[in-house]
């Protein structure tokens, strides 16, 4: 079947360390840190330092690569907080605090990339949006972006589709945006003010359907290998 590299260009690379605050500017970003009563060990440590770390160098190219502020209703956040708890899964946003498992961390030290994808869950606050979409989204902010273009899967063309969320859905999103510049602040304007995403995909480029636009990245996939 059709596969692909993840590796793109480096202008969206490029595009990303050019962080500017186009829109609304706000203080820097207090990150409050809760850890467990017990067992805390150097590793959960370290990976919270990490994390406050990111989230404050992040916030504001989150929402740069996003376009954030120019909507009603968006606001900087003044202050994040991140819990760091025995639970089931891995991390989540529950619109108050991002929650990370600490058995995840005693397993996957390095994994300090999941905060930025939570971190773009608390900026996107989108509603009637699939969930397909928002978690796209935020996998395309940490694994193109954060990542450098590393999404750590192979793109199977034949099997796979754009809607299949998180990784897929994001390494499709960076094929888009690579070759239709803005997309991704066209996306997020259209999750925010209630127009239809796909149809916002389809006018910004060129009358392109996702799923053709897939077709389209398959049948140039052997010409690139």
């Amino acid at each position: 079947g059709s596969s692909l590299s993840l590796a793109l260009p480096d202008c969206l690379h490029r595009r990303c360390e050019r962080i500017t605050r186009p829109f609304s500017m706000a203080a820097a970003l207090e990150v409050k840190v809760v850890l467990p009563e017990q067992g805390v060990d150097e590793k959960l440590k370290n990976f919270a330092a990490r994390s406050e770390a990111l989230l404050k160098e992040w916030e504001p190219r989150v929402a740069d690569a996003l376009g954030f502020g120019a909507h009603e209703g968006e606001v900087h956040p003044a202050a994040i907080t991140i819990i760091f708890c025995e639970m089931e899964g891995i991390a989540y946003w529950d619109g108050k605090a991002i929650n990370v498992a600490t058995h995840w961390i005693a397993s996957h030290p390095e994994d300090t990339g999941l905060v930025v994808h939570e971190l773009v869950h608390v900026l996107q606050a989108y509603l009637n949006v699939p969930c397909w979409f928002t978690e796209g989204m935020a996998d395309y902010i940490r694994f193109q972006l954060l990542e450098r273009g590393e999404f750590g899967i192979r793109i199977d063309l034949d099997k796979m589709k754009p809607r299949d969320s998180y990784r897929v859905t994001g390494w499709f999103l960076a094929q888009a945006e690579a070759k239709h510049s803005g997309l991704i602040r066209k996306l997020h304007a259209a999750a925010k003010t209630g127009v239809d995403v796909e149809q916002a995909f389809v006018q910004h480029c060129m009358g392109q359907t996702m799923d053709q636009f897939w077709a389209h990245i398959a049948a140039e996939a052997p010409a690139k290998m």
